[in-house]
């Protein structure tokens, strides 16, 4: 009974979104939610599906959204391939598993954690202007995470905060999930399943820091903190790095190095110089790099000389020892948990090989597919914006690289947790962002740098 504190948000979101709108239920109660709370606890409820924290805060939002006419809804070829996805993965575990043990995933993996953080994003950000508000939530919330997230590393507590706290509430949920440790430190999780997947939601919030300090969204003082030596955005942006750096996990932040020179070339007044160049030495660094990493990798992990190495060959067979399970099923997959395993590579570190596996092609097609059409269209819609003065970061970018950062992580680990849901929101994101700036193209912006006058002489009186 105690379980059923998960439905506080859901009370706060429909007060908000009635008395309010919609778009400050989202940013007040769904995305702190989303970002705070754990989804790992629910509230057992026989014969429905049983609601999480983030059930219960974005099901009364979509309610009242649709009573309220759909406010910001525009529809899209890419939503076509959203529901293609969500019906894919959903049939996939149906037909593998039957309704009833189905009927969770339905609900908090498919409802919750792909539909409507897309549908809604999608609405309610761009169309109604709340961009800045948006981001800036997003940053706040996770400062909280990453100061909460100190007790784990301070004091070497096999259990988070979250877990200490709200872990009564919900009898034996989740005390499986424990501290791991790397390099003899702890590895900080926050309110999230795993380490791994804190890693990869910091780096998105410190990528948005990171355009809202570009920008100058934040003041140069707070009210009340005027004693700080450094202003908050440059205070903010640390946090959320150092943030990152607890997790001490190797995908997102390699991942974060990467995706920090996409919005340094929005910055700069020669893009298109600067993207051939890093595109040239992709090509001339990159060739050679892949024939050294198969080499390196393709061994048995038992004669791996370091632990590095033994990891990079334990994802090289995985493929290997994988791939003739996924032919055998290739169109719909096997299910979540019904593809025969390995003894001794229990554990998938591969989103897509993962996907492939549980809902084969039609769950692994689809997602490729809508992260590198976003991506490109994302690419060539901002490499095309205008220069302006002063220089700013155009928004695009920053979007682009916070997909990068995801597709890099998965690739060695898995979606899971709160980061499916935060993907699709970006997906959204983006997605309302190519419509609604296009059409609003002069809204808030800075005058071009290109000068309506023939000759640049200096006017005087």
């Amino acid at each position: 009974m105690f379980a059923s504190i998960v439905i506080i948000p859901g009370l706060l979101s429909a007060y908000i979104a009635w008395t309010q709108s919609p778009h400050q239920a989202f940013l007040k109660v769904y995305i702190p939610t989303l970002l705070l709370l754990p989804s790992y606890y629910d509230w057992p409820i026989p014969g429905i599906p049983d609601p999480s924290f983030q059930f219960a805060a974005i099901i009364p939002i979509f309610i009242v959204w649709l009573i309220r006419g759909s406010p910001g809804w525009q529809f899209s070829l890419l939503d076509i391939l959203i529901f293609i996805y969500a019906f894919s993965v959903g049939y996939s575990e149906y037909i593998n598993a039957g309704y009833k043990p189905t009927q969770n995933f339905l609900a908090n993996n498919v409802l919750v954690s792909i539909l409507l953080p897309y549908i809604l994003a999608k609405s309610l950000i761009e169309p109604a202007g709340l961009r800045e508000e948006s981001a800036k939530k997003i940053v706040i919330v996770l400062l909280i995470v990453a100061t909460l997230s100190l007790y784990q590393s301070l004091t070497l507590s096999p259990y988070t905060l979250w877990q200490r706290v709200l872990g009564r509430f919900f009898s034996g949920q989740a005390w499986n999930l424990t501290t791991q440790y790397r390099w003899g430190l702890p590895r900080a999780m926050g309110p999230y399943d795993h380490a791994i997947l804190a890693g990869i939601i910091m780096v998105v919030g410190y990528r948005i820091q990171r355009w809202l300090e570009w920008n100058q969204v934040w003041p140069p003082r707070l009210r009340y903190l005027t004693w700080l030596p450094l202003p908050p955005a440059r205070i903010f942006s640390i946090g959320l790095f150092v943030g990152a750096l607890m997790t001490l996990v190797r995908g997102p932040l390699s991942g974060a190095v990467v995706a920090a020179a996409i919005p340094m070339i929005g910055r700069s007044n020669k893009r298109w110089l600067i993207f051939f160049v890093i595109l040239t030495g992709v090509i001339i660094i990159g060739i050679p790099t892949v024939k050294w990493f198969i080499d390196y990798a393709s061994i048995d992990p038992e004669q791996a000389e370091d632990v590095n190495q033994q990891n990079a060959a334990y994802r090289w067979q995985l493929i290997i020892n994988y791939i003739d399970i996924v032919k055998e099923k290739m169109v719909w997959g096997w299910g979540r948990f019904g593809w025969p395993q390995s003894k001794l590579q229990g554990s998938i570190d591969n989103h897509f090989l993962l996907l492939s596996l549980r809902h084969g092609m039609m769950g692994f097609v689809p997602f490729v597919a809508i992260f590198w059409i976003m991506m490109i269209r994302l690419f060539f819609y901002s490499m095309l914006q205008p220069l302006t003065q002063p220089p700013t970061n155009p928004f695009g970018f920053t979007l682009l690289s916070l997909l990068f950062v995801i597709f890099w992580s998965i690739a060695t680990v898995w979606l899971g947790g709160q980061t499916a849901d935060l993907l699709f929101l970006i997906v959204g994101w983006s997605e309302g962002y190519l419509l609604w700036d296009r059409k609003h193209f002069l809204t808030n912006r800075v005058t071009p740098i290109k000068s309506s006058q023939h000759f640049k002489f200096k006017r005087s009186l």
